[in-house]
């Protein structure tokens, strides 16, 4: 059973989230978690970068994507 992984990072949920759907629209399970601590407490990036998550198995293959797409 595949684990779900960090295929990239984000410094706001908006670009997270469409660079998620695009995955999805590739047939790509995603994920996008956010730290409450950007939202409480404005830290960005740097202290609480928002993640895509995907299926370990289909890392390589996400990763290509976001690529090839320009979002990572």
């Amino acid at each position: 059973m595949a684990s779900f992984v960090t295929a990239a990072e984000f410094s706001n949920e908006t670009d997270a989230r469409i660079a998620a759907g695009m995955l999805c629209d590739n047939g790509i399970e995603a994920y996008v978690m956010s730290s409450n601590m950007t939202t409480l407490y404005g830290a960005g990036s740097t202290w609480a970068p928002v993640s895509i998550l995907v299926s370990s198995d289909k890392l390589e293959e996400a990763r290509r994507l976001l690529l090839n797409h320009e979002d990572i």
